[in-house]
Formats: C-alpha cells, sequence, structure tokens
C-alpha cells in the first residue's frame, strides 16, 4: 500500500534517543516503588506507635534469637577468662611450688619443710611441718633455688582468687604431712569452683576423693571427699585442695 508522501511522519528516532528514553521509564518506575516502599514502612511505624499494629511473630522470634546469641556469647567468654584464669594462677604459683619442692629433694635429699628452721638445719624426719613461709624460703635459698614470686599479697604462699560468685577469696598454701597421703601442699580456702578446675587439670577429671589432687574439708586433715557444687561457697575457710606430692 503506498502512503501519500504528506502523510508520512515528518520525524525520526535514532537508536540512542530510544535507548535514552527506555532507561529514563525504567528509573521512573523503580522511584515510585521505592517511594510506595517508603510510604508502606513509614505506614506500618505510624500504626504501631499509634497502637494499631505490632510486631510479627517472625520479627519478634528475629530479636529473641539475636538476644539469646549475645547473651550466650557473653556467658562463654566470662567462662573462657575464668578458665584462663584458674590455669595461670595453677602455672604460676601451686605448680611452682610443687616444682620448688621437686628440685629441693633432687638437690638436697632431704624433704622441703621438714624442719621449721631457716637454715636447713633440725630433726628432719622426712615429714613436712608446716613451716613459715621466712623458714621455706630461707631453706630454698640456701640451696641455691628460688622460692616463686611474691604475688599481689606480698607473700609467695598467699595468692587471692574471684570465685564464680563474684567473692574475692584468699589462697594459702601449706606445706603438711598425713599419715594416709603422705607429704602433700594444702590450698587453704580453695573455691569450689577453683579446685573443680584444678582436678581437671591435675587428674584429668574433677573427682575430688581419688588421684593427685583431692578434695578436703579440713586442710590439715586431708579425709577426701567429693566436690561440692562449684557455685556454692567453700564450706568454711579451713577447707582445701590438696595436692600430694611424690615422696
Amino acid at each position: 500500500m503506498h502512503v501519500p508522501d504528506d502523510l508520512k511522519p515528518s520525524f525520526t528516532v535514532s537508536a540512542y534517543e530510544l535507548l535514552t528514553l527506555l532507561l529514563t521509564i525504567n528509573e521512573f518506575m523503580n522511584t515510585g516503588k521505592e517511594e510506595m516502599k517508603m510510604r508502606g514502612l513509614k505506614g506500618r511505624l505510624s500504626g504501631r506507635c499509634n497502637g494499631n499494629g505490632g510486631f510479627t511473630l517472625i520479627e519478634m522470634a528475629i530479636v529473641l534469637i539475636i538476644i539469646g546469641i549475645i547473651i550466650g556469647a557473653v556467658v562463654k567468654g566470662k567462662d573462657l577468662v575464668r578458665s584462663a584464669e584458674q590455669k595461670r594462677i595453677y602455672t604460676t604459683w601451686l605448680r611452682e611450688w610443687q616444682v620448688a619442692f621437686n628440685n629441693y629433694y633432687d638437690r638436697t635429699g632431704w624433704i622441703l619443710g621438714d624442719t621449721n628452721t631457716p637454715d636447713n638445719s633440725g630433726t628432719r624426719d622426712g615429714r613436712c611441718s608446716n613451716p613459715s613461709v621466712a623458714n621455706i624460703e630461707s631453706q630454698l635459698t640456701r640451696v641455691g633455688l628460688q622460692p616463686p614470686a611474691n604475688g599481689p599479697t606480698g607473700s609467695s604462699l598467699v595468692r587471692t582468687y574471684t570465685d564464680s560468685s563474684g567473692i574475692s577469696r584468699t589462697l594459702t598454701i601449706h606445706f603438711n604431712y598425713n599419715v594416709n597421703i603422705g607429704n602433700y601442699i594444702a590450698v587453704q580456702g580453695t573455691p569450689n569452683d577453683l579446685g573443680m578446675a584444678w582436678d581437671r587439670i591435675v587428674d584429668g577429671e574433677q573427682d575430688g576423693a581419688n588421684g593427685d589432687f583431692i578434695y578436703a574439708p579440713l586442710w590439715n586433715n586431708p579425709m577426701a571427699a567429693a566436690w561440692p557444687s562449684a557455685v556454692n561457697p567453700p564450706a568454711s575457710a579451713n577447707v582445701g585442695g590438696i595436692l600430694k606430692m611424690e615422696f
């Protein structure tokens, strides 16, 4: 069919102009969608503020999950910090005294603290006699050995520890002897959570009644027993974690 020249369009559209037009239309449509979303969000917030709406169950569940994750992370973090502190006190204090005891025996053939004198004199019967800190340190230094360093308390035999209840406990080491277990190091005032941790370190389990590290309701008369609950405070200031010596 022939179209007369006077009826033909008097303009042409280039490919570039057509592409520009399509992009403009697409941008306009996207802008409209975003505006509709914003209006919907404002409406929801307005409804909630006016008491006309509430959070959906899914939204509430997500919030609760996030809160649970945060609480779990905080609790886990505290447990890790406490575990590190328990290991630190054992390694830098109790273990150090055990090493000093063994080194003294290897060097002298004597039992450290079986005489309560500063110069290693006196009758030596092979039984620790709960010597004073000054005498036991002197016995070590006189044979060329160094006792563990003084802690914040100013004594090599005393440390402090904050238990699982947040209470600061004073820990005191005693070298003593019992006919049933031989020579031992008693840590007077050992909190249950700390004693359980040390039991796991020394024996691989928190038995309390067996192994080289045991629980004693009285540090100076050790009768081994199972550990009480970790969250309970020590039954008295005389409870003790007992570390048995090799000789």
